[in-house]
């Protein structure tokens, strides 16, 4: 009676296991909808662009900060500034509302935004 109870346990647990699991090409289907849905740039980036503008928000990341730039021509920028982006890492610096920066990087667009992966910091 003993090995009977175990033996009927493995095997409900046998097939419980085997109606959860996705065959391989639904997983397959799932992460290939998914990769799709991620947001890809809109304009390919345009290495060395140049902006100076007023910071007027803050965004903290993980390893620096999204600021928006307002320019003297009401041109609006998304500059992305990190660690990792900086050709001369010693150049990071933190920036608040109201500083006036000068960055150069990659320029794209993506959802109606002007957007600026930096690699210098000035």
């Amino acid at each position: 009676m003993k090995h009977t109870t175990i033996l009927a346990a493995a095997a409900i647990t046998l097939a419980m296991a085997c109606n959860n699991s996705q065959p391989a090409q639904n997983r397959d289907a799932a992460q290939d909808s998914a990769a799709q849905n991620v947001a890809a740039p809109e304009a390919p980036a345009n290495p060395d662009t140049t902006v100076t503008g007023v910071v007027m928000e803050i965004q903290p990341g993980k390893d620096g900060y999204t600021a928006l730039l307002k320019t003297e021509q009401d041109g609006r920028f998304f500059v992305t500034i990190s660690h990792a982006n900086l050709t001369d890492h010693a150049s990071y610096k933190s920036a608040k509302t109201g500083d006036t920066l000068t960055v150069k990087g990659d320029y794209w667009i993506m959802e109606s935004s002007n957007r600026i992966t930096v690699r210098e910091l000035k």
